[in-house]
This record gives C-alpha cells, sequence and structure tokens, in this order.
C-alpha cells in the first residue's frame, strides 16, 4: 500500500516561505493498493495538486470524507476529474452530526462558485453509507467511528495489501461533552496495532487553555494514543496553520530525545511512502 500527502494543513491554507517544507494546503491523501486502485481521503484543497493522479486514465475515482468543514472540501471545485465527461466519481460523506451530504457540491451553488455542479460533465455520485460494520470497497476494507469533532465526522480504519491504516484527522482525543463521542479506550481499540495512523497533532499543550473544544489534539496526547494503541508508524497530522515548518523541526527533535517505541514523523506535503 502506498500513501501520498497532497495537502496537510489544518483549517486554512498558509502559502509562505515558513511554511513551503512541510506545506500549506489542507488535508487530501491517497492511498494505493499494490493492484493500483486508489481511494481518496478528504477533499481538501490538496486535491487540485492530486489531479496528476488521474490524468490519462479513465479510472472510476472515490473520494471519503472525513467532515464537510470548509478545509476538508475546498479543493474539490479545482480537482481536474470532475471536468472530464464521462468520468465517474463517488463521493462518501462524512457522518456529520447534522446530516449534510451534498455540502461538498453545494459549494458549487448559488453566488459560491461560477462553475455550478450541475454543470459539471463529469457523472458525481453522492453515497451514503455507514461503514462501522466494515465494508468492502475494491481492494480496500473500511471499517469506521465518529470523530470527536465539532458537528462530527468520521475516522477510518482500512485495510489493503495485509495492512492497517488508520485515518483521524480532526479528533479530539480529550473532547468536552459537546462532541465527546467515544473514549480514549475506545481509540485505543480502534487504532490497536495499526501499521499506520494518521491522526491529528494540530496543538501543542500550552495551547489547549485557549483551544479546548475546537476539536483537535495536542501532539503528547496523540503520541500517548499510538503508544497505547502499539502503532508501528505514526503520523502527526494537521498542523496549525501558526505552525511554521522550523518549529515542527524542533518538535521533532523535541519528541526523539524521549525515545518513542514506534516511528513517527510530521506529514510532509509531496511525501509518499510504502507500508
Amino acid at each position: 500500500m502506498k500513501i501520498t500527502f497532497y495537502g496537510v494543513r489544518g483549517s486554512i491554507p498558509t502559502p509562505g516561505k515558513d511554511t513551503s517544507r512541510y506545506g500549506g494546503n489542507t488535508p487530501c491523501t491517497i492511498i494505493e493498493s499494490d493492484n493500483g486502485q486508489k481511494l481518496i481521503l478528504d477533499a481538501g484543497t490538496g486535491l487540485r495538486l492530486a489531479s496528476e493522479e488521474f490524468k490519462g486514465t479513465n479510472e472510476p475515482i472515490h473520494i471519503l470524507l472525513s467532515h464537510h468543514h470548509w478545509d476538508h472540501i475546498q479543493g474539490f471545485p479545482f480537482f481536474e476529474p470532475i471536468f472530464e465527461p464521462n468520468r465517474q466519481i463517488t463521493i462518501f460523506p462524512g457522518r456529520t452530526v447534522n446530516a449534510h451530504d451534498t455540502a461538498v457540491l453545494d459549494q458549487m451553488s448559488k453566488s459560491y462558485f461560477p462553475v455550478k455542479f450541475h454543470q459539471l460533465p463529469s457523472t458525481v455520485t453522492i453515497k451514503k453509507m455507514n461503514f462501522d460494520q466494515g465494508v468492502e470497497l475494491g481492494d480496500f476494507y473500511l471499517q469506521s467511528i465518529m470523530m470527536n469533532h465539532p458537528d462530527g465526522g468520521t475516522a477510518f480504519r482500512i485495510v489493503c495489501d495485509g495492512k492497517v491504516l488508520v485515518y483521524a484527522t480532526d479528533n479530539e482525543l480529550r473532547a468536552p461533552a459537546s462532541h465527546h463521542h467515544h473514549s480514549l479506550e475506545e481509540w485505543i481499540s480502534f487504532c490497536q496495532d495499526a501499521d499506520f495512523l494518521i491522526h491529528d497533532a494540530q496543538y501543542i499543550d500550552a495551547e489547549m487553555n485557549q483551544k479546548m473544544g475546537w476539536g483537535h489534539s495536542t501532539i503528547s496526547d496523540t503520541l500517548n494514543l499510538a503508544e497505547l494503541a502499539k502503532v508501528k508508524l505514526l503520523c502527526l497530522f494537521s498542523h496549525d496553520p501558526t505552525r511554521t515548518d522550523d518549529q515542527l523541526d524542533d518538535l521533532t527533535a523535541k519528541i526523539l530525545t524521549d525515545k518513542p517505541p514506534f516511528s513517527f514523523f510530521f506529514a510532509k506535503e509531496g511525501r509518499s511512502l510504502q507500508i
């Protein structure tokens, strides 16, 4: 299974010299099976760059949305395959507290965008599914639980090529009651023995007094989850918009001094790896 990051920043795109190494695009990741089947995770601004993966092909495209906050859908109107006649695109919306399954298309309506979704030459299908009990989608076996995030959302456990990947962006491990859908023990179970965990790590501990309840985890809480769940490789994801490349380098060095019992890295736009 191959994983490629096209957007790793949380909340809002952050172009500029201080974010050029880790990247400023909002969330979009593609996983690819050994057979070449692809699955897109989220449709942030990184989705525009991910268009390159589908040039010269006519393969069906599947997009899993964790939820519908702006930073996770705003790349869709700039995804080149949606303008290709006969291209089949299926979108699986996130499971939000107040259902809004068409959010990704609604942004291409009214005065929000010049090209309306009904004008697209591609065939775009919104397919609502509950993956909690496990669903096969081509080479991928998917399970899900609701994220601890304002308005809800979906975290995925994906089995492919004999490996387990967990994707839980925008998940607050110590969430207040308003969006506390799952306990730490339940998250440990969901992530147990994963080969690769991609998890929200937007804040440092000192920031939580101000940002508790905003729907994101601290780096230390995410490291703790990875250790308790016996994860093999951790990807710290959804970087704070104010976090610079140099600060992420410093945080990496600090974590290394603690010698965690697993491998880790801060997500970097453009990075590909095989697990």
